[in-house]
């Protein structure tokens, strides 16, 4: 078995109202997936606060600088992150394949 963190990338839109019906059914969508794969779950992880929330720590020569917000700017964003379980690269492809969110990234962890 190996571990291997998905990524969960959101669509970089804070909302900060109330979830329309649309973003309601993801949500419960989301909730249902992570109940349903609870077992191969070997961290939970964490949801991230908005890419507004960031702070950079960026090496300029001998320096670190600090930066408020991300590293880059983009639409898409991380916004949380679990680390799964699992017997290969396709099993972490096809469960990722299910996920009801706007996308997820995979990445082995590299273990000691």
């Amino acid at each position: 078995m190996a571990k291997y963190a998905f990524l969960f990338i959101d669509d970089g839109v804070d909302y900060q109202g109330s979830p329309t019906p649309e973003q309601q059914k993801v949500y419960a969508d989301i909730f249902k997936w992570f109940e349903t794969n609870g077992p191969k779950i070997t961290d939970g992880g964490a949801e991230l606060q908005p890419t507004r929330t960031a702070t950079t720590i960026r090496t300029r020569g001998d320096k670190r600088v600090v930066v408020d917000g991300p590293f880059i700017e983009a639409k898409e964003s991380v916004g949380g992150f679990t680390i799964f379980e699992l017997p290969s690269k396709d099993e972490a492809v096809a469960l990722a394949k299910t996920w009801p969110g706007y996308g997820v990234e995979i990445r082995p962890i590299r273990e000691a």
